[in-house]
């Protein structure tokens, strides 16, 4: 059976920002998660939704981005038989340590229309074009407060329970060098806790799945590939 590509979104909650990934993934099987803004967004809330609406009876590889790091997690542990190999991008395991001086660069993004400046700062990278800039100033836009709001509430509520044990599972952890979003010692408590993954600093910005899609799609396609040929880890 061919296996699904299940991507998970960062703290937007839905796949708008998906599309340069999938292009550069070709003919893999892909699925695009969207949450839904009208339940909980605590991670406790998705991972139960998540549970009752995707179909767990199917081999899976999840590629979880930011945000959804730490549901990707819950889920693998949950979902021994489906998840087959896991892909974190961009993410975490913990709260950062310091939650005041983590929330700074998030409070731009919750104004009505964010600063140019701070989602080339915080998110896209100085080397995007106006074009991208745009685009993502819609797309960050459009997302209510309230979900950002609650999204952050769930990162400063992680606990070290919620980084199960993994040791056996397949993963490829994909941090960006020059993420602003998310604090290098944040990042690298990921890597110290699952240190049996393949981990890859790419040059890039926060968004690591778009600014650098090709060379993001080229190392999920390889992982896959060598995980999938792999003995079952449960």
């Amino acid at each position: 059976m061919q296996v699904t590509h299940t991507l998970l979104p960062g703290l937007h909650g839905n796949k708008t920002l998906f599309p340069p990934l999938l292009e550069d993934l070709g003919d893999v099987l892909t699925e695009c998660v969207e949450y839904p803004t009208t339940i909980s967004q605590s991670y406790e809330s998705l991972e139960k939704w998540l549970s009752e609406q995707i179909d767990w009876q199917i081999p899976r590889v999840i590629i979880a981005e930011s945000f959804s790091g730490p549901l990707a997690l819950r889920l693998a542990k949950r979902f021994p038989d489906s998840v087959q190999s896991l892909v974190l991008a961009a993410s975490f395991c913990a709260s950062p340590t310091s939650p005041n001086l983590a929330l700074l660069p998030l409070r731009p993004l919750l104004m009505l229309s964010p600063p140019r400046r701070t989602l080339r700062h915080f998110l896209i990278g100085y080397e995007a074009s106006e074009q991208q800039v745009t685009e993502l100033k819609k797309i960050v836009s459009k997302i209510p407060s309230k979900v950002l709001s609650q999204h952050i509430r769930a990162i400063l509520n992680l606990q070290p329970s919620d980084s199960p044990c993994l040791k056996n599972l397949p993963m490829l952890i994909l941090q960006a060098a020059d993420d602003n979003m998310v604090p290098w010692e944040t990042q690298n408590q990921l890597r110290m806790r699952y240190d049996h993954a393949t981990t890859h600093w790419l040059d890039g910005p926060h968004l690591i799945l778009q600014s650098a899609s090709a060379q993001c799609a080229s190392l999920i396609k390889e992982f896959a590939e060598q995980a999938s040929q792999q003995p079952s880890y449960v």
